[in-house]
């Protein structure tokens, strides 16, 4: 019985595989393109097995003898959906890389599903939303009456062609927050979001430095922990940033209802997608690995506490590679159960099922800034 990752040729596909192979598995390469899955399997000596996702009887023959799915084909509003049909029908444990609204909350309205069929469920285990879950947990831990939760988002550099594709994806469903429990639409000038976060110290030499700490300017994102730091935490409100040039967050409450409403024409959005597709890749190796990424979150009770913490990890990519194939492990390892620890079937969280203190474990990441209760007036330096 092995596992099989599925989008392998891709460009974090590559890298999971890779990381996968490092730490000595030989998992199952799976896509639906032959010549690039066979040339990849060659160079990484693992077997493989060619079907689309759009045949569901080719998807489960695809799946027979698989004990777990990394799903890394996306955009997954499109892909997960059928993928994850077919590991419910087989029996075999789901993950996929998600940062897609949608596409978690489609997964846990499966819950009940993946219970009844003994399978975990677990989309987001890569940049998004693990180290983000994981700050929820640590935040709510250190303030149990929490009721606010903002997360932000700071990783410099070059986005994949894959990465891209979803953002143009998700533009037509707006700006999304969560409020008393429910997501709901929001405008991005609301004078509600901050326009600023801070980042904590400033990175020294090397690559990195004047790129990472300090404050920085954000703009508010339909982010995957609307979906899962709420399964985590239970607290009701949440909003999620990411940093971007002072320049566009000022010009974002214009262009997103112009760039919502072209997008929404599909062939407009499918040729946008295809330009997309043919500037291809992302960052390279030497900026993956010089490459660092922060994450703030604070969080507020109502009754004036408040705490913050800022996280730093690998380059973004290099993370979902390094954070991805530890999470496949850490779930393997909850499927073994034992008879003091069933396994805990359904749709989970990182955080919420591998706990909050997983990812300080895991490899080049640092607690920058501790979650410690503090006057909610008070502005931390």
């Amino acid at each position: 019985m092995s596992w099989l990752l599925y989008g392998a040729y891709g460009f974090t596909g590559r890298l999971l595989a890779e990381e996968a192979v490092r730490r000595g598995h030989r998992p199952i390469l799976a896509g639906r393109d032959g010549e690039r899955l066979r040339a990849l399997a060659r160079t990484l000596n693992c077997p493989h097995r060619v079907f689309p996702l759009d045949d569901p009887f080719r998807l489960e023959v695809g799946l027979r003898q698989v004990r777990a799915v990394l799903h890394a084909a996306g955009p997954f509003v499109e892909t997960s959906a059928p993928m994850l049909d077919a590991c419910l029908a087989v029996g075999a444990h789901y993950m996929d890389i998600t940062g897609e609204v949608p596409v978690f909350e489609a997964a846990f309205e499966q819950d009940a599903r993946a219970r009844d069929e003994g399978v975990i469920v677990m989309p987001g285990v890569g940049l998004d939303v693990i180290p983000t879950d994981a700050a929820a947990a640590l935040l709510q831990r250190a303030l149990p009456t929490a009721r606010r939760l903002e997360l932000a988002l700071h990783s410099p550099g070059r986005p994949s062609t894959g990465t891209l594709e979803t953002v143009v994806e998700g533009v037509p469903g707006g700006l999304l927050v969560r409020r008393k429990g429910e997501l709901q639409g929001a405008c991005p000038g609301d004078r509600e979001f901050r326009r600023e976060v801070d980042f904590g110290p400033e990175a020294g030499e090397g690559p990195m430095a004047g790129r990472l700490g300090g404050p920085r300017s954000v703009i508010p994102a339909t982010w995957g922990d609307l979906a899962t730091a709420w399964r985590t935490t239970g607290i009701p409100d949440i909003t999620c940033y990411l940093t971007a040039p002072r320049r566009q967050v000022q010009l974002l409450p214009l262009a997103l209802p112009v760039l919502r409403g072209v997008l929404k024409v599909g062939p407009l959005r499918r040729l946008v997608r295809r330009r997309l597709a043919r500037t291809g890749g992302g960052p390279d190796a030497e900026t993956r690995a010089g490459g660092r990424t922060r994450v703030w979150g604070r969080v507020e009770d109502g009754e004036g506490q408040a705490a913050e913490m800022v996280l730093e990890l690998p380059e973004g990519y290099r993370f979902t590679a390094l954070a991805g194939i530890r999470a496949l492990e850490g779930v393997l390892e909850l499927a073994g159960g034992s008879r003091r620890r069933p396994v805990p079937a359904g749709v989970l969280t990182p955080a919420g099922a591998l706990g909050p203190d997983w990812v300080l474990g895991l490899p080049e990441v640092e607690v920058l800034r501790k979650p410690q209760p503090f006057p909610a007036r008070v502005k931390r330096a």
